[in-house]
């Protein structure tokens, strides 16, 4: 009785094995819809780990992942917004376009989800074939958030059912657009004054922004955020070095 008992268990074990790996007994719309809520949810783990590994280190670096010209303070290249003339006060607005801000925050993303997505979910899978395409995202701003949109053009197939994998959308925390507006305001004082009254501005505000200034010689760093967001834009202001 122990051995059959024992060959019970295992014929009961395949079978379970056969109905979720294989879609056996099961509609293949129904097998195949199991299987690319797996890829989907793979994806969206992929979207949330990367944005969350990466997004700080995009705000604290001005935007960009690799700037040209940057001021490595606390860890980060911090890249220069307004670049010094010599002699006088005033700097040379460099601020990049949100629009490019954007792009440079899309291409990290995408390239860090291309090597996140588990590739297995779709090559090779057991009891159903796959038609896999490129993955790529869009990145978009909607009020105090960052959408990141990721389209995985995978198909996975049985027999003549097609199922297509849903792109997924994922919201996080991150008032970009506002925070770039207090920085072209920052920036264009500094342009063209070579001060920015940070005091005034914030009581201008009436508080919906916390500026704060570190002094690295010879040059400025501003950090900026909007009340109750943790989400912080850093950028520099490239001062004169002496001789």
């Amino acid at each position: 009785f122990a051995v059959i008992g024992i060959v019970l268990v295992i014929l009961v074990a395949l079978f379970f094995f056969a109905r979720s790996e294989f879609g056996f007994f099961i509609e293949p719309t129904t097998f195949l819809s199991d299987k690319s809520k797996s890829i989907e949810d793979n994806l969206k783990d992929c979207v949330n780990g990367i944005v969350s590994q990466s997004l700080d280190k995009f705000a604290k670096q001005g935007g960009d992942f690799a700037p040209n010209n940057f001021r490595l303070y606390q860890g980060f290249n911090v890249k220069y917004f307004c670049s010094n003339i010599e002699g006088v006060p005033e700097c040379t607005n460099r601020i990049p376009t949100l629009s490019e801000m954007i792009d440079s925050l899309n291409r990290g993303i995408e390239g860090g989800i291309n090597n996140c997505v588990d590739e297995g979910l779709v090559n090779g899978g057991f009891g159903y074939d796959a038609d896999v395409g490129a993955l790529t995202t869009e990145v978009s701003l909607s009020g105090n958030s960052i959408l990141v949109k990721a389209d995985y053009d995978v198909k996975i197939i049985k027999g003549e059912s097609i199922q297509s994998i849903r792109p997924v959308t994922v919201s996080f925390d991150a008032p970009l657009g506002e925070v770039y507006s207090v920085a072209v305001d920052i920036v264009n004082a500094e342009a063209r004054a070579g001060n920015f009254e940070q005091l005034l501005y914030m009581l201008n505000e009436r508080g919906q922004f916390v500026i704060n200034v570190d002094k690295p010689y010879p040059d400025k760093i501003y950090k900026i955020n909007k009340k109750d967001s943790d989400f912080e834009l850093w950028f520099a202001v490239e001062g004169e070095r002496g001789v």
